[in-house]
């Protein structure tokens, strides 16, 4: 049973070394003007990035309790989409076999 003792004792020397160890990396990464305001920026420019996204996220939420899909809300996006999308594959193969034919492949 002293050995258990022992062995929580041991641990918590661990993890208070370990917290110190970082209680100091961190004081020393604060002391430093020019990361502090790089680290500043960076979450500035997160928080826009979030700020952004649940923009949409709530807009695209407001326009599907009104009653639009998503798919209703872009035009364009359809069966005469697929059609024209399969006219233009068709066109750049045949301008691929044309090209291999001329490189003799």
């Amino acid at each position: 049973m002293a050995s258990e003792n022992d062995d929580a004792g041991d641990f918590d020397k661990l993890a208070r070394r370990y917290l110190d160890l970082w209680q100091n990396q961190l004081a020393g990464l604060a002391s430093d003007q020019a990361l502090t305001e790089q680290i500043a920026r960076l979450f500035a420019a997160a928080n826009t990035q979030v700020a952004s996204a649940m923009q949409a996220v709530q807009g695209a939420h407001h326009a599907s309790q009104a009653g639009t899909s998503a798919a209703a809300s872009s035009p364009g996006h359809g069966a005469d989409d697929v059609g024209e999308l399969r006219k233009r594959v068709e066109a750049l193969e045949a301008r691929i076999a044309e090209l291999e034919s001329k490189l003799g492949t």
